[in-house]
């Protein structure tokens, strides 16, 4: 049992008589942020305030997984973190800048007292959650989003009282939270209003560092600067706002998203400028040739913000000569001769609420180490989302490593994700190769159709998910490989996992989110997916009526070969009902009553296979599978074709 000191009794007595509200009216009563941290600590975390032990610090290793993810941020904020430690470092404050775990992934403090800056736990490596520490600055800023200073005998721990701790949340354009800010101190006066300076200069720093990574990852975008006041708009910037060349609000900085301007308590991101401000963004655009901050009046309040704005690429509008129009962003969908490469997040979500939901989630386990798993029928777009996914991340710069896991012959699938030596096997390339795995090192793994897996290959892949590290055949000695993994299927895996073809431990290992994407003819967004993959071409009002009255048995990807084939003959930037493929104009037939489909997997097969008289061939095509796999699966589900009945 712990033996306290008096000092170390009164502080536990003050947090249980807090909690417990034995504490009304008495002499030293912390505020209300205080005592429901204390209660979170009590209740939710079972945590003894005197327990003894260090805080943990994480060793250069064992760092290295939590400040990776957040590299490109720590190179925009350091030069902040520096001006903000030169202002403090006289009165012995460290500061710290934590991810939204509470890890400090940066840190700068005195050489001379390193050790007992260690001791404190104020030093690179550090936990500081409320579940692990209790209440502290990071930890409850974590909590309550909130700047605010823990100070003293505010913490929870008993271990904790001389020290006092100013911090400020960091969040990303998406609104979701970053990191911390911290600047603490193991010897502060007992008065806690000797805080208030340091909580000034940290919301200031974060604000700074927020804004630099809000304009870094708004680069592709148009970022509307806005101020409140006309004379220093050009220098003073209080709300950003990421857009896209339609006006769609991407993204926004807290202080726009604190602004109010939507009147309704509804989410900014979505809303358009035009909604908000009643002009559209080829009006703002043009009105900023001026060079003059442009007056918005926000509907929803009635008050006026002064706009400036900075185009995709980056250079600043108001330094453009005058009379000259900056480009507007490309349009979403393809146009002729042009391949508009991939697709980000928020133009594959659309606007569509399902989508925009399945963003969102995305969003919130970015760069987390958490698996995605994607599901939706064949053609919904499961490749093009794993790839904008790949985008999203910190891994945007590394490769992007796709493989059909159904496209695959069985006996060569463990060669292809892991590679081989040199002899390997007889027939082995010479020098080896390097398997998909390895070459996706450092960025993102797709595994398309992993529900064709066979099992000795799942097995090999729980391995290296778990380990980390490969093992090409032929070869004597592991390899380490960093990597984030995406899989997608339009198969029930569950159903997979309990009839024993697919492995439990994998399925639970590759399934930390899982998205479900709409098909097409479900998506309310129907008519503008079609419209954005017609740019720039327009569509008369008969071939639209054609076009949302068609099934889409192929989803977005036969969407996407039609208005390719559309666009390539229209005539005078018009597609016409004649420009469209007949699969599209001719009125559906009325189906003849089938006999009923077995459920899942088998029952998808057996309709492709009617739908095209049972050639293998055409039916494979649709699936996007090999004629052997798909052959494998006949024979796995027991199908038999109306020929070989007659027969």
């Amino acid at each position: 049992m712990v033996r306290l000191h008096a000092p170390e009794r009164e502080h536990v007595d003050l947090i249980l008589s807090s909690v417990t509200g034995a504490a009304a009216g008495a002499k030293v009563e912390p505020p209300d942020l205080i005592r429901r941290s204390w209660a979170r600590c009590l209740n939710n975390h079972q945590l003894d305030p005197a327990r003894p032990g260090r805080p943990v610090v994480l060793t250069q290793s064992e760092l290295g997984g939590f400040r990776e993810p957040m590299e490109e941020f720590i190179g925009i904020a350091t030069a902040e973190l520096r001006r903000l430690y030169a202002q403090v470092a006289g009165s012995d404050y460290v500061v710290m800048l934590t991810d939204a775990n509470g890890i400090a992934v940066d840190y700068l403090g005195h050489a001379s007292f390193e050790q007992e800056l260690k001791q404190a736990g104020l030093y690179l490596g550090s936990i500081w959650s409320e579940a692990q520490e209790g209440t502290n600055g990071v930890g409850t800023c974590i909590a309550t989003r909130e700047p605010l200073t823990v100070h003293r005998q505010e913490h929870f721990r008993t271990r904790h009282t001389s020290l006092t701790c100013t911090v400020a949340p960091i969040f990303d354009p998406s609104g979701q939270m970053l990191g911390v800010l911290d600047v603490s101190n193991m010897t502060a006066p007992a008065d806690r209003r000797s805080q208030m300076l340091a909580l000034e200069l940290v919301k200031r720093s974060a604000r700074l560092m927020e804004d630099g990574y809000f304009l870094a990852r708004s680069r592709r975008h148009w970022v509307v600067g806005l101020s409140a006041g006309r004379e220093l708009a050009d220098l003073v910037i209080d709300g950003l706002l990421a857009v896209d060349g339609g006006g769609t609000i991407l993204g926004a900085n807290q202080t726009a998203l604190r602004a109010d301007f939507t009147g309704d308590a509804e989410p900014l991101l979505g809303r358009s400028v035009y909604e908000l401000f009643g002009i559209t963004m080829e009006a703002l655009i043009g009105r900023q040739r001026t060079g003059i901050p442009q007056p918005l009046r926000c509907l929803a309040t009635g008050a006026t913000w002064y706009a400036t704005l900075r185009p995709p690429t980056g250079r600043l509008l108001r330094g453009s000569p005058v009379g000259e129009r900056p480009r507007q962003q490309a349009p979403a969908g393809p146009s002729r001769g042009r391949d508009p490469g991939p697709l980000d997040l928020d133009r594959l979500a659309g606007n569509d609420p399902g989508m925009a939901g399945n963003v969102q989630r995305i969003r919130r386990v970015l760069d987390k180490g958490i698996g995605i798993m994607i599901l939706g029928e064949t053609g919904t777009g499961k490749e093009a989302v794993a790839r904008a996914i790949h985008q999203a991340s910190a891994r945007a710069a590394r490769p992007f490593v796709g493989i059909n896991c159904a496209a695959i012959p069985e006996s060569l699938i463990e060669s292809e994700l892991f590679g081989y030596v040199e002899g390997a096997f007889t027939g082995a390339r010479r020098g080896g190769v390097r398997g998909k795995v390895q070459l996706a090192d450092g960025g993102t793994l797709f595994l398309d159709e992993i529900g064709d897996m066979p099992l000795g290959a799942q097995t090999r892949l729980l391995r290296v998910l778990a380990e980390r590290e490969i093992l090409p055949l032929g070869h004597d000695r592991p390899i380490s490989v960093d990597l984030s993994v995406i899989c997608a299927t339009h198969q029930d895996l569950e159903r997979l996992v309990a009839d024993g073809r697919f492995r439990e431990d994998l399925y639970y290992r590759l399934n930390g989110l899982s998205l479900t994407l709409r098909s097409l003819r479900e998506r309310s967004d129907k008519a503008d997916l079609i419209r954005a993959l017609a740019a720039p071409a327009r569509i008369d009002p008969p071939a639209l009526s054609a076009l949302l009255a068609c099934r889409w048995p192929g989803n977005i990807r036969q969407l996407q070969n039609v208005m390719r084939v559309a666009s390539a003959l229209s005539e005078g930037g018009v597609i016409r009902l004649d420009d469209l493929p007949a699969e599209v104009t001719r009125p559906a037939a009325a189906p003849t009553p089938p006999d009923p489909l077995p459920s899942g997997e088998a029952g998808i097969l057996l309709s492709v296979l009617r739908r095209h008289q049972w050639c293998v061939t055409r039916a494979a095509d649709e699936l996007h599978i090999s004629r052997s796999t798909l052959h494998r699966k006949i024979n796995r589900y027991g199908l038999v074709s109306p020929a070989r009945l007659e027969g």
